[in-house]
Formats: structure tokens, sequence, C-alpha cells
């Protein structure tokens, strides 16, 4: 028989996850972190996050191209207010001083703040650099220092797809770790992208924190907690699911499989880059800055985007996502690298459609 999984998840899955995340992120030598709790996806993940640490009325900064999941989770469901900066200076690096401004601007009216940091970035494919990842981790711990209340939460969904040497190479959440006794640090990551398997919904979520003395007491605490969440929304994360992610970080082949697909995926980010130069599509739209993940964005100059995609897909079976106005998310993900240049071109082709 096939029996419940603990609502903690496995324990021999949990500390397996919790040797690569020590694995992947150099600055967590020496450090404490807590053992995973297993959640059923990313998703999930999230979603308990803000049911234990977000009430009513609480800020979620966040930045003004997102996932459209987080209004959905922190607003709808929790009443939170979302509260964004721009999150790219006209130059195409990540906007620290809109950040640091935002920060400031919160904590001058709420003494908690929950700050989402996602990269790989959902949905433009950035990733910061070690120095604009070193301003964020300052920016946070000198707002903790002031007596702010800093969640710093870092979803971790697209973790390892990293396709530049410039991009930092670990997750913010190991430098977050320790900084201060005011900022908890929790990461939120798990298999559904760094292990490819979607359909499996296995996620993690891992607190960092600084306290006098042991944190073990701490960290056994908030797993309980955790854990206790999970009990009351599904009891458990399917025990199959787990033991076959368990099975395969096991396996011998793990790490050359995963990396089979790191280039297949780093292949398709370049084929785009090297399509996207063709100065004839610079009148039609500007490439956001991207380098890693799933997906990337661009800005139309002459169309609505909400508008084109629709055309796209009715008439060419084409399916993008609009984030506004103008930014259309492009998931090179899962096209093949001899396909991207038709797909570019079929794009450039309902922008000429719609300008008619």
């Amino acid at each position: 028989s096939l029996t419940y999984a603990p609502s903690f998840g496995i324990p021999a899955l949990r500390g397996k996850w919790q040797e690569s995340i020590f694995e992947k992120n150099s600055s967590l030598s020496g450090k404490k972190i807590s053992l995973p709790v297993v959640t059923c996806g990313i998703t999930h993940g999230i979603s308990l996050f803000a049911d234990i640490w977000v009430d009513p009325d609480d800020v979620v900064i966040l930045p003004d191209m997102m996932w459209g999941n987080y209004n959905l989770i922190f607003s709808v469901r929790k009443g939170a207010k979302i509260s964004q900066y721009s999150i790219f200076t006209e130059n195409g690096t990540f906007n620290l001083k809109a950040f640091e401004d935002k920060i400031k601007e919160e904590a001058g009216k709420h003494k908690k703040l929950v700050v989402m940091l996602n990269f790989p970035h959902n949905p433009s494919g950035y990733t910061v650099t070690e120095n604009e990842g070193n301003g964020i981790v300052e920016i946070l711990e000198n707002q903790a220092k002031a007596g702010i209340n800093i969640l710093a939460v870092t979803d971790d969904s697209y973790f390892g797809l990293f396709y530049e040497k410039k991009s930092i190479k670990e997750s913010l959440f190991a430098r977050l770790c320790g900084k201060n006794s005011r900022l908890l640090a929790v990461k939120l990551d798990g298999c559904t992208k760094e292990n490819f398997v979607w359909g499996l919904r296995v996620g993690f979520i891992t607190y960092g924190c600084q306290t006098e003395g042991d944190p073990s007491p701490v960290y056994e605490a908030l797993e309980k907690k955790t854990a206790g969440c999970v009990r009351g929304n599904i009891s458990n994360a399917s025990h199959l699911s787990q033991s076959i992610v368990l099975k395969s970080m096991l396996s011998e082949e793990y790490s050359g499989e995963k990396e089979e697909k790191f280039i297949i995926l780093k292949q398709r980010a370049e084929r785009v880059r090297n399509v996207l130069s063709d100065s004839k599509y610079k009148d039609a739209w500007e490439v956001h800055p991207f380098n890693s993940g799933y997906f990337m964005c661009i800005r139309l100059k002459t169309v609505n985007a909400e508008s084109l995609r629709v055309h796209l897909l009715e008439k060419y079976g084409v399916g993008l996502i609009s984030i506004d106005e103008k930014n259309l998310r492009v998931a090179f993900s899962c096209v093949e690298e001899s396909d991207i240049k038709e797909l570019f071109d079929i794009i450039l082709q309902g922008v000429e459609d719609l300008s008619v």
C-alpha cells in the first residue's frame, strides 16, 4: 500500500533537498537553515506562506511586471495591499533606486514589510547581477536595523537556469540569512522547473533567520507551524511524487540529465537574442533585458498587447501572455530552437496586421 506522507514531507527528501540547497548556494557556508517543509508545488508554497504570515492590509512589495497569481494569493485571498516599483531602469538594469525608494516609502507607513524577490524573474526572464543582488540585501538589512520587520521571500521557481556570466548564481535567500534578527528569509523552491517535473507538484518552504544562540528551536517551531498549515490545507503532498523526486535525486544520472535540459534552454535563449538583434523588429518593439529562466518580454511600440495577443491566437495559433497594455511575455522555453525566428516573424506580422 502507498501510505500518506507526513505533513512535513518525507524525511529523506527533506534532508536531501536541504543538502542540495547548501550545494547550490555557497553563501550559506557556515550558516544554519531550517529543514524544508514539502508543499504541493511552489504556488502552494506561496499560498502557505501567505496563510501563515500575511494579514489583511499588510503590504507586499513587488515589481511592476509580476506573475499574475501573486495578485490572487496576496490581494484577493488575503486582503493585502500590493505596492509596486519599476523593475528596470532606462539602461536595462535592475532599478535599485526605485526598489529602495519603495521600501523606504512603505517602511514609513508600516512596521512589517513582505518583500517578494523572484529571480529568475517571471515574466521578464531577468536575474540580477552580483552588485544588484548585494544592493537588494543591503537595502533590506538597513531597514531591519532601523526597526522594520522584514519578511524577505525568494520565489526561486526557475532557480539554476542562469545563462550569462554576469548574473548571480545563487538565491538571494543565502545572502539574506542571518543578516538581522528582524529579517526573516523564506525560500520557496521546488522540482517543477529545477528538475523538469511539472506535473509532480513537489515544492519546498525553507526558513533562515538570525537568533541569539542555537536557532534549532526556532526552526523546529517554524517547521511545525508550516506543517500544521499543510495539514489544515491539503493534509499532505503526494507520497508518490515525493518518492519519485527522491529516487531521481539519488540516481547517478541525475546531474547529467539536468545539465542536458539546461543546455537546451540556454541554446533557445541564445537563439532568441540572436534573432532579435535583427533591426527589422526595432520599430515594432523593444526587448526587455533577459538572461535566465523560461521567458522574455517585449515592449510594444505601436499596438496594444492584449489586442495583439488575441489576434495572434485567433489568426496564427500563437499563444503569448499580455502583461499590461504594452508588454508581451514569450515562453521561449517551449519553442524548438529551429522555430524561434518564425515565431518572432509571426509576432511582427501580427503587429503589422493591426497597424493597417
